[in-house]
């Protein structure tokens, strides 16, 4: 590892050293309940292999949400046609359909294909939403995403997040390549290789670049990538640390951690103007920034109480505020979409833990430990978060309901995985 991130890990953890091995987290459990949803895709332009993905992928997308259960179609009491004719709201209340979807595809022999889609809410003898969307046969796959976005949305009043993406890094040996894939795993490639060391990948409002921590030699800088063109270019390149980079949410300005003053503070900046200002100013240190989603706010972690904690500031000035009132070590803090709580990493004796508590410190939830978590990073619509996991040596991506469910990993044991970044939409 690199001298000055070592350093800054080390003045960090240097307090837990003496620290019992035992850790006794409560972890969080949510009393929701999965909604039983029945699925139903018919069409007579389609092939049945055509439907048949397009119904695989739309269940996994709700089911991995943990907000769904799938009702097999082998429970069904009438028949795709039959529904398609006609719905009879008590053949699926005795199934215990909470929610009936009905897809109905027609494609008109070019690359188009059009869904009309209804959603009903049986035990309420009401139909939720009726639309239709339209996609292209050579991508089955966005269709279906977009398919269980509106599932999603009509079901649960919030807005999908099956058609979003992740980024994260693979370290290779000596060397790290940026990742691409759908939030589902699928669609993997290398979008950037054989960085000398990366970190902190951050997706752009637009979606069109990445602002990085990279390492040209033992020397850390920012830098942003194009995802389009490959380009890289430089934006922070100072003596000392230059690290953790953060879009504000209108893409205006970027917050990193800079300690060429002497001090490792906060600083941003203004990507338009192409300047720096410093943000805190601090003899310890202040580093990790996240923005507030109406960019009002920041959160960062500093040592200035002694150990690493949470803490907030207003752009517009004043005292930083204590966030994290729960334990003596707590960091990596990112801030929810939604803006009501505030994801990050806590650790008792040799465990750590993924986190969010509100931004006045309240309500602290704990949703999933391992001897080694790092990196959390939000779902567009504030229900999911992924994480790091460092085992045998070897990292992978996890992700878990932000309002408490069942960790699950979502890349391979067999490649090194680590630092996920999700897009904004």
């Amino acid at each position: 590892m690199p001298y000055i991130l070592s350093s800054l890990l080390l003045l960090f953890t240097i307090s837990m050293s003496n620290t019992s091995l035992a850790a006794n987290f409560d972890i969080y459990q949510s009393t929701y309940k999965p909604l039983q949803i029945a699925l139903v895709i018919d069409s007579d332009t389609v092939s049945r292999s055509e439907r048949r993905s397009l119904y695989q992928i739309a269940t996994n997308d709700l089911l991995s949400s943990q907000s769904f259960h799938i009702i097999d179609p082998m429970a069904f009491i009438a028949s795709p046609e039959e529904t398609m004719q006609q719905i009879n709201y008590s053949d699926w209340r005795l199934i215990g359909t909470d929610i009936l979807a009905v897809c109905r595809i027609h494609h008109d022999g070019s690359d188009n294909i059009s869904v009309d889609i209804q959603v009903h809410d049986p035990y309420r003898n009401k139909q939720l939403i009726s639309l239709r969307i339209e996609g292209s046969q050579s991508n089955i796959r966005l269709l279906a995403h977009r398919i269980a976005d509106q599932l999603y949305h009509a079901a649960l009043g919030i807005p999908g997040y099956f058609t979003s993406h992740l980024l994260y890094v693979s370290k290779r040996g000596d060397f790290s390549d940026l990742v691409y894939m759908d939030q589902d795993g699928a669609n993997q490639q290398t979008v950037g290789k054989n960085f000398t060391l990366l970190l902190s990948p951050d997706w752009s409002p637009n979606g069109k670049q990445v602002a990085l921590n990279t390492y040209v030699g033992n020397h850390p800088r920012l830098e942003f990538f194009n995802l389009y063109s490959g380009k890289r270019t430089a934006f922070g390149n100072f003596k000392g640390l230059n690290s953790t980079p953060e879009f504000s949410p209108d893409g205006r300005f970027i917050a990193a951690t800079l300690s060429y003053t002497g001090n490792t503070d906060i600083h941003i900046y203004d990507i338009k103007k192409r300047t720096w200002r410093a943000f805190t100013k601090y003899k310890g240190i202040d580093t990790t920034p996240t923005w507030s989603p109406d960019g009002k706010w920041l959160a960062f972690v500093s040592n200035r109480s002694g150990s690493p904690q949470v803490y907030r500031k207003a752009l517009a000035g004043g005292k930083a505020q204590l966030v994290s009132t729960t334990g003596s070590y707590n960091t990596s803090p990112a801030w929810s979409p939604n803006g009501d709580r505030i994801a990050m990493i806590s650790k008792r004796g040799w465990t750590f833990a993924v986190a969010t508590v509100r931004p006045d410190g309240s309500d602290i939830r704990y949703l999933a430990t391992e001897k080694r978590i790092e990196s959390p990073a939000w779902s567009p619509n504030g229900q999911m978060l992924l994480y790091s996991v460092e085992q045998y040596n070897s990292r992978r991506i996890y992700r878990v309901p932000s309002w408490g469910g069942t960790p699950e990993a979502i890349t391979s044991s067999a490649i090194d995985a680590s630092d996920p970044a999700w897009s904004r939409h």
